[in-house]
């Protein structure tokens, strides 16, 4: 008698908690300040999209002011065999926690991001995507490729304070047939009143099912007990006769609640789902040519070694001013005075040391570059070293004595030194 007390009480307390989260769940909102980019595996954020030049103009906006997320990224042609391709169906996207902008405009080499698209590897494009201020707060605001089948691919975030009230957001846009809705608030009694519904239904069929307590427990036992040849004497006719009643209903209020919903909207336009083409930037000349002779990552000194044969063919000195990986930029100290903007910014301000450098015109080199800063270690690049394949990719930047700059992406297996 008490394990069937016990049994009982444990039915209505299941039952409670779940009605529980499922009524406080839309009220509860922890506070985020960042994504998990750290987390993505070290051989996705090398090896798949190489993001640059991505700027946020301005941080700091008030509700209903616009800002800029513009840049270029270059897929990788390193991309990983067991990860879905981005040439395959990709999305461009926005990463910030909660619904804090409404995007206004997206575009890629100017073709509008309304669609998916593919993207091919090696290329180069150019995005800006423009945001609305909806909410008040401070938000870590990403760039974001989505990939079909692999997630999202994020790029470098920036901190972006929004002042104001979101009691004075406005939001409003032009349907087809003319009419001004506020999509914010549109047809929002019609929404509750379907999901008060469904909830009712839902209630009611369980309601029916749990009316003879103890259920979960002694019918499971009973099933074991009798067997699937007999486990169907559990089903009594008022069961079955409950259950066509329900299933009758909610095919009803389907069928009424389609025929109402065209009567109601007469004129509507289907989700899109066909692919947009987006033409690759022009590629510039490739007047500097890189190959990777090794590449070693020291351990005990967070040091990322590449030794390479640079050929230049263009009619001025270069020499490597940035290495990109995984979104972190090593910086050259020599050629350039780039410090992080804030404590978020991935940039090593002197981070990168180039030796036997620069490269003449028409000569071809060996070179060796040290990318070194905690970096690697903070956001968990050394987790390369425990990868199967064991290869890498970042994008290399050289700069001429006239300010040109050359982008070349390295790729090559990477082995780990524990001296």
């Amino acid at each position: 008698m008490k394990t069937m007390k016990h049994i009982r009480f444990g039915n209505w307390g299941a039952l409670a908690l779940a009605l529980l989260i499922t009524l406080a769940g839309p009220f509860y909102s922890p506070s985020v300040e960042a994504h998990g980019e750290r987390a993505q595996q070290a051989s996705l954020r090398m090896r798949t999209m190489h993001w640059f030049d991505t700027e946020i103009q301005p941080r700091k906006i008030a509700v209903n002011e616009t800002l800029k997320v513009s840049g270029r990224f270059m897929p990788s042609e390193s991309w990983p065999e067991h990860i879905r391709s981005v040439e395959e169906a990709a999305f461009l996207n926005i990463g910030v926690p909660g619904p804090a902008f409404v995007r206004v405009d997206s575009r890629v080499n100017g073709v509008p991001m309304i669609r998916s698209t593919r993207f091919h590897l090696g290329k180069t494009y150019e995005y800006e995507i423009t945001l609305k201020g909806r909410a008040p707060g401070r938000y870590h605001v990403h760039p974001v490729v989505s990939v079909e089948g692999a997630g999202p691919i994020i790029g470098p975030a920036f901190w972006v304070e929004v002042t104001g009230d979101q009691k004075d957001f406005e939001h409003t846009i032009t349907t087809m047939t003319g009419e001004t809705i506020n999509p914010e608030t549109y047809a929002m009694s019609t929404i509750l009143w379907w999901n008060a519904l469904w909830f009712v239904i839902g209630i009611a069929w369980l309601g029916w099912w749990f009316r003879k307590l103890p259920v979960i427990m002694p019918r499971y036992i009973k099933v074991e007990e009798l067997g699937d040849d007999q486990a169907n004497q559990l089903i009594t006719i008022p069961d079955m006769i409950v259950s066509v009643l329900f299933f009758g209903f909610v095919m009803l209020v389907i069928a009424g609640g389609f025929f109402w919903a065209n009567y109601q909207y007469p004129i509507t336009a289907v989700l899109q789902t066909g692919k947009v083409e987006v033409e690759p930037l022009p590629m510039p000349p490739r007047l500097v040519e890189v190959e990777v002779n090794k590449a070693t990552y020291r351990i005990p000194g967070r040091s990322f070694q590449v030794e390479m044969t640079v050929t230049n063919r263009s009619d001025h000195p270069v020499q490597v001013g940035e290495f990109a990986a995984a979104n972190i930029r090593f910086i050259n100290a020599k050629m350039f005075d780039i410090k992080p903007q804030d404590e978020h910014d991935l940039v090593a301000s002197s981070g990168l040391r180039v030796e036997n450098s620069p490269i003449q015109p028409g000569e071809t080199r060996t070179i060796t570059i040290y990318a070194d800063d905690a970096l690697w270690e903070t956001y968990r690049l050394v987790s390369l070293i425990n990868e199967p394949d064991g290869r890498f990719a970042a994008l290399l930047m050289f700069y001429d004595d006239q300010g040109t700059r050359y982008l070349h992406e390295i790729q090559g297996p990477m082995i780990p030194s524990f001296g």
